[in-house]
């Protein structure tokens, strides 16, 4: 596609004048059913994380301070009650802190993490992810400089300037685990993180709740219209975002009740519509592989591919790069045919080559209707290897997927328990080695164990 910049041609002016809005209701309604649409696809990431950020840092009273650069540790491994964001996983702590860099730049300071894994993986308010790890800091810096691209002072020594793209960021931390007896090891390495930030701005921004935004669109437009004034857009974007103007979206004020009816019912059509849209588009989160898994592309990493970030970020927040996180999900077996161990099915997954991880692996299992945690016998919800260092390709070689437990004991062969209802697989190679990166490796097929003969 041919592009130009606009300022070098005689032909094209701009006015600062309103843009006029169709004079016929039904075209005013059909105008903000369009509008609409376009604004969740375009803004649901931003939406649900400011979602997130009001539950986890919102005031109790209107005109308190917001909690913000704080981390929140997680200190048990997430179960069957976490749900703080969709499909999280249970191979680490996670620690949370919603930065404010509005008043300037903030330090964290890290501790030695040796050969654990560990990230602070960074979100700007469009889901777009950098990270601080292993892989992309080998030497493991002490101090951060977090600050703004348009930043311009001075880095104080000793510190390494980390620049990213918006004033609010979530900062998600994780840290491997090595189940409950590691959990006082990796409670002493999150306390060992700290933040240093100047003192807040007061801020007035309505709070809004994580529920109400999946089915409201006054919560989910008053909650994008709060990021657009604050985080601002790329310059790239400006032109899309600009038409959500005429829905009074992104001028810091919004209010339905400042619509007329027909646009507000547009709105609200637009809104339901989307929605229904993404739910459907589940299954496009990334391409199939031959053997029936679904390999997760583009995470934290969209560009202007808006449909694709939405899809993403409606089946589950704060996706990490695959450089970092190489993943593959399927809610169904080999042969299309959804998973669920009602009436008895059972399924196997034989690898004849182990995922290739730098880090580790694992595969865990989710209710395909809301995407939590399953609440398993024991609280076993993920199989994989806990390798640290080498290849990290150790693990079981077979894993039955079923309600019921296995009557073997082969320490190869691992049981991975299942409801008697729909559910969803995903596969995690946390630092993956260049075989899954390229596709050279791919996971094997899921199986029904009385389908014959793998």
């Amino acid at each position: 596609m041919r592009t130009y910049d606009p300022s070098s041609a005689d032909q094209i002016a701009a006015i600062d004048a309103a843009d006029v809005h169709p004079s016929e209701a039904i075209d005013r309604q059909h105008w903000a059913q369009s509008l609409a649409m376009h604004a969740v696809v375009y803004g649901l990431p931003s939406v649900y994380q400011y979602a997130g950020m009001c539950d986890a840092c919102a005031p109790a009273v209107s005109d308190g301070p917001w909690a913000l650069n704080a981390l929140v540790h997680e200190r048990t491994i997430a179960g069957a009650d976490f749900q703080a964001f969709r499909v999280p996983n249970v191979d680490t702590l996670y620690s949370n802190a919603w930065l404010d860099l509005s008043d300037g730049p903030i330090v964290v300071v890290l501790p030695d993490f040796g050969s654990r894994y560990y990230t602070l993986n960074f979100l700007d308010a469009y889901s777009n992810a950098s990270n601080v790890s292993r892989r992309t800091h080998p030497e493991q810096p002490r101090a951060l400089l977090v600050a703004c691209s348009d930043w311009t002072g001075s880095v104080p020594d000793g510190m390494e300037v980390f620049r990213v793209a918006t004033p609010i960021m979530w900062l998600l931390m994780r840290i491997q685990a090595f189940g409950d007896s590691d959990l006082p090891t990796v409670h002493g390495l999150q306390d060992a993180v700290t933040i240093d930030a100047p003192t807040a701005s007061a801020h007035a921004w309505p709070a809004v709740n994580p529920r109400a935004v999946e089915v409201s669109s006054e919560a989910f437009f008053t909650a994008l219209d709060v990021s657009l004034s604050v985080n601002g857009v790329p310059f790239t974007d400006i032109a899309h975002v600009h038409q959500f103007l005429q829905l009074g979206v992104g001028t810091g004020t919004f209010s339905v009740h400042d619509l007329d009816e027909d646009t507000q019912k547009g709105l609200e059509q637009g809104f339901d519509s989307a929605m229904t849209m993404l739910s459907r588009s589940r299954s496009l989160l990334g391409r199939r592989t031959e053997t029936g898994w679904t390999r997760v592309l583009g995470k934290g990493a969209h560009g202007h591919n808006f449909f694709a970030r939405a899809v993403m970020n409606y089946v589950g927040l704060g996706a990490n790069v695959v450089e970092e996180n190489c993943s593959y999900n399927t809610y169904v077996d080999h042969d299309g045919q959804r998973l669920s161990c009602e009436g008895g099915d059972e399924y196997r997954i034989e690898f004849f080559a182990l995922p290739p991880a730098q880090a580790f692996w694992s595969i865990t299992l989710y209710d395909a209707k809301t995407g939590w945690l399953y609440d398993a016998p024991g609280k076993k919800h993920s199989v994989g290897s806990a390798v640290n260092g080498g290849d990290g390709a150790s693990g079981p070689s077979t894993i039955t997927v079923s309600a019921s437990p296995l009557t073997t004991d082969r320490p190869d062969h691992a049981w991975l328990p299942a409801p008697q209802y729909p559910f969803f697989l995903v596969l995690r190679i946390y630092q993956p080695a260049e075989d899954a990166l390229s596709e050279r490796w791919t996971p094997p097929r899921v199986v029904q164990s009385n389908a014959g003969p793998l």
